[in-house]
């Protein structure tokens, strides 16, 4: 008879309340911190252009960086251990595949939830 491990779900979006007020300083700072795409894959001959269709569109209205917050928080999550900065990190800015961070780090997939969830103590901790 062969027994079949039950695969966990893990929300790796939930933010429990006593740490909403750490979750908006490090949405701040991975606004800051997330590499943008710029125009230099575009031929230099089609850099400038736009298109007329946005004129049709509604404008996105983004709320502004706060950099001075951001960069004490990037300061605050350099200064963390290193399994937990490479969660947050991961958590924050690459948004990738979670069983990859999970085996980089050498944890189970609820192993990184608890690795984000102990750095956003840290980090509540040390601002």
């Amino acid at each position: 008879m062969l027994m079949r491990v039950q695969e966990t779900i893990v929300d790796y979006n939930r933010v429990p309340d006593h740490h909403q007020a750490i979750h908006e300083l490090l949405e701040n700072w991975a606004a800051w911190v997330r590499p943008r795409a710029h125009g230099w894959h575009t031929q230099p001959m089609f850099r400038m252009y736009q298109s007329k269709a946005r004129q049709w569109e509604s404008p996105v209205i983004r709320n502004q960086v706060n950099t001075l917050d951001a960069m004490k928080m990037e300061k605050a999550v350099a200064a963390l251990p290193e399994k937990h900065r490479d969660a947050i990190r991961w958590s924050y800015v690459d948004r990738s595949n979670p069983i990859g961070m999970a085996k980089k780090l050498a944890v189970s997939k609820q192993g990184l939830a608890d690795l984000v969830d102990a750095g956003r103590t840290m980090l509540k901790n040390m601002l």
